[in-house]
């Protein structure tokens, strides 16, 4: 009886609501800042600077031999993620497919999935993987003391905690992610407009919204579209942080055929091929004489509806197809980003661009420094060899 006292000389009461109600906070803060909502700083989640961290670990640069994915999944969860493997997987897959990624981090070999089935990729013990060019700009500046270092989960190894990123890889990319009690959906953006705007932001830091939007005309995404939503819309959604765009697939005509060459964002063109076959088949398209699917690897979307003879109104047909079809669909915005001090919040866009520009300067300010002391230790050394050298 006294062992089973010496126990609980130590235990606290606490109702079991208190107790959920802390545990549960626990969890959500984890996931919130571990899991699900990327740094505004590099624009990653920690799963995907843990495997790009790996990957730089293994030498697997955009210049050298791929490897297998299954040696960077194990790097990964075995030195840095200890989580399972399978969702390690899927995230590596994702920075891959370059329809799912404007701008991919990673350059896969083998099956990583396509358009119209994207978790149709192959096992990780088949593909091969290395790092794209662009994540380059990502790590360039990674051992020159531009960031914090933490302990693994096991505190055997360090790893960084967030990147110094050469861009705004959070716009060039964008993210989503579900949280608890809270989500983000991010956008990818246009390289050229991106920075082209943050050089005016740089000349001029007043600058507004409006004119950030002169610049930047909305998201730009892998798989292409055309933006629908009306200007108000866009500097809506931009300036609240929050919102839906309206996004529709391209089309071009040849002679008597409609040809969609563009998708909205995740949506494949099989389900587009079934939302049509199937109101065809309802006979609520009489003037489409045929639907094929002509896409390969060389056109990786190309979907052409034959029209009959006679007058057609393409337009109308068009407008049909957008208001029953996945053909033109709502994006869902919200920028929800961990800020520079660590705490969740919605931005706008112009608050992404000048706390970017915030982390950017520190980067620098860091890199300036390691390199001056590094300057200033070799003079020291050089200086020392000198006076030895002048007394031998």
């Amino acid at each position: 009886m006294s062992n089973q006292r010496s126990l609980f000389e130590n235990e606290i009461e606490q109702s079991i609501s208190v107790f959920a109600e802390d545990a549960y906070l626990n969890y959500s803060m984890y996931v919130i800042l571990d899991r699900a909502l990327p740094q505004l700083g590099d624009g990653l989640k920690p799963v995907q600077r843990r495997i790009i961290y790996a990957m730089s670990d293994l030498g697997l640069s955009s210049t050298s031999k791929p490897k297998k994915a299954a040696r960077t999944i194990g790097d990964v969860i075995g030195k840095f993620h200890p989580h399972g493997d399978s969702a390690c997987y899927e995230a590596m897959v994702n920075m891959a497919q370059n329809f799912s990624y404007r701008y991919p981090l990673i350059d896969g070999q083998g099956n990583w999935g396509s358009q119209d089935d994207p978790k149709s990729f192959a096992a990780m013990r088949y593909t091969e993987a290395k790092m794209t060019a662009y994540t380059k700009t990502l790590l360039a500046e990674l051992d020159e003391g531009t960031v914090d270092w933490q302990p693994n989960f096991d505190g055997t190894l360090r790893e960084p905690k967030i990147f110094p990123a050469q861009l705004p890889n959070l716009l060039l990319n964008g993210c989503s992610g579900i949280a608890v009690g809270m989500a983000t959906d991010i956008p990818s953006h246009n390289i050229k407009e991106v920075i082209k705007a943050l050089k005016l932001l740089i000349k001029k830091p007043n600058s507004t919204i409006k004119s950030l939007l002169k610049i930047i005309k909305g998201p730009d995404f892998a798989s292409g579209g055309v933006l629908v939503s009306h200007d108000e819309e866009i500097e809506s959604v931009y300036k609240l942080g929050q919102g839906t765009l309206r996004l529709r697939g391209s089309y071009q005509l040849e002679k008597k055929d409609i040809v969609i060459t563009e998708l909205p964002y995740q949506i494949s063109g099989a389900k587009l091929i079934e939302q049509i076959a199937q109101q065809m088949f309802a006979k609520k398209l009489p003037m489409v004489n045929d639907l094929r699917d002509e896409s390969d690897h060389d056109n990786p979307c190309r979907i052409v509806i034959s029209l009959k003879k006679g007058e057609v109104n393409i337009d109308q047909l068009i407008s049909h197809i957008c208001a029953t079809t996945d053909f033109e669909k709502n994006i869902r915005v919200n920028l929800n980003v961990i800020d520079l001090e660590g705490l969740p919040r919605v931005f706008n866009l112009l608050e992404i661009c000048l706390d970017w520009l915030k982390f950017r300067r520190g980067i620098i300010t860091r890199r300036a420094q390691f390199r001056l002391e590094n300057a200033e230790q070799r003079l020291h050394v050089l200086e020392g060899m000198m006076v030895a050298f002048l007394n031998i």
